[in-house]
């Protein structure tokens, strides 16, 4: 099945928040090294959007839903500047049915629906010291979470 699991999602966030500073480092790098036109499109938001703090935060995420997509067993081909070309023009039009508050075609157009859910959770959620994003943030990384969603899960290797 090509749908990362609740289970695995799970898996990969105590996985990532378990790791040294150094560790996450290296696994973030690693990762990076997998899918750099994908972390390129990922870091750009942060420049796009003036907003040094949405790019760690986009980080972290990418560095679970990697890890998710690894503890699922999904195989990704490397994504390339052309596939984030090809999926702009669809994911720009789910965004504006989202904006109607329709969100059967970001759901289609992601098909990862446990990962939909945990982002949405995330971005709303409280952290340890009662803290949560800011709705401008919410927004920017719901923007590149659910494009970078789509992203890798096109790069599923059936």
């Amino acid at each position: 099945m090509s749908i990362v699991s609740t289970e695995n999602i799970e898996k990969a966030v105590i996985k990532i928040d378990k790791l040294s500073e150094d560790a996450l480092e290296k696994l973030i790098e690693a990762f990076t090294l997998k899918q750099q036109d994908l972390i390129n499109y990922v870091m750009q938001a942060g420049f796009d959007f003036e907003n040094e703090e949405l790019n760690a935060f986009s980080i972290y995420y990418f560095a679970i839903v990697m890890e998710a997509f690894n503890m699922q067993g999904l195989k990704l081909k490397e994504i390339n500047e052309q596939d984030i070309s090809d999926f702009q023009e669809p994911y720009l039009l789910a965004l504006d049915e989202v904006n109607k508050e329709e969100f059967i075609s970001m759901h289609e157009l992601l098909n990862q629906p446990h990962l939909i859910s945990f982002i949405l959770n995330e971005l709303g959620a409280k952290d340890v010291d009662g803290e949560s994003f800011d709705e401008e943030t919410q927004n920017q990384l719901f923007i590149v979470l659910m494009g970078m969603i789509g992203l890798l899960n096109n790069a599923i290797i059936k």
